[in-house]
């Protein structure tokens, strides 16, 4: 509809003139015919240029949502873990994790990326990097996690993986908005929903261990403080 518009117009305009300058300025009816002509062409190629671009970036955000949409769930699955098997312990009487981390973000290569807002491209090409890195800092976690219950781990997984959810999820909610993507319903179970109560629950428990450690360090101090006297 919007292009027959843009050429109707276009030949309309071109007949207007036509008629109108065969009687006036014949001298310069032929250049001013050339360049409506190449104007009609160059503005054309424009608006059929733009189409293309507007069908690439709309694939591109398709094919993103769906990768991002399948880590939130995994993530979520990461989080749930309670390092039960069955409800049981491993026969040592440990907490094993059974729930392997989803591999970073790998988006699909027959895409346009210049077709995307720049800044938006920079958050979803570097989201990759930034879950990689916090999967070092959870192993790190782990590495030096107490038995039998790992807490450190646990707690370290879950803190990292509830932000990369809730990170992924903003990323989709920005591409859904931009390039008019349906968003996903969540009839049955809301995974964002479980995640965002995940992550005040975690808030919460940083926050308490941090306050018993300011009063640990000022109980210490103040026994040293009587112990020089």
């Amino acid at each position: 509809m919007g292009h027959r518009f843009f050429v109707l117009m276009g030949l309309l305009l071109l007949l207007a003139t036509s008629v109108g300058l065969q009687y006036f300025f014949p001298a310069v009816k032929e250049v001013i015919l050339t360049v409506l002509g190449a104007s009609i062409a160059l503005g054309g190629t424009w608006y059929f240029s733009q189409k293309d671009t507007e069908k690439s970036a709309r694939y591109l955000a398709i094919r993103v949502v769906c990768v991002l949409d399948k880590f939130i769930q995994d993530c979520l699955a990461v989080v749930q873990d309670d390092g039960l098997s069955y409800g049981q312990r491993t026969p040592a009487g440990f907490l094993e994790a059974q729930v392997r981390p989803p591999d970073a973000p790998s988006y699909p290569t027959d895409v346009d990326w210049k077709s995307i807002d720049p800044d938006l491209m920079y958050k979803i090409l570097s989201f990759p990097s930034e879950v990689e890195f916090g999967d070092k800092v959870v192993g790190y976690a782990w590495d030096n996690a107490s038995p039998p219950d790992f807490d450190e781990g646990f707690e370290e997984r879950a803190f990292w993986y509830t932000q990369f959810g809730l990170r992924a999820n903003d990323l989709i909610q920005a591409l859904c908005s931009i390039y008019n993507i349906p968003k996903r319903n969540y009839e049955n179970f809301d995974t964002v929903g479980e995640l965002e109560k995940k992550w005040v629950e975690l808030q919460k428990v940083r926050q308490r261990r941090d306050e018993e450690h300011i009063q640990f360090l000022s109980r210490m101090q103040e026994a040293n403080s009587k112990s020089t006297i």
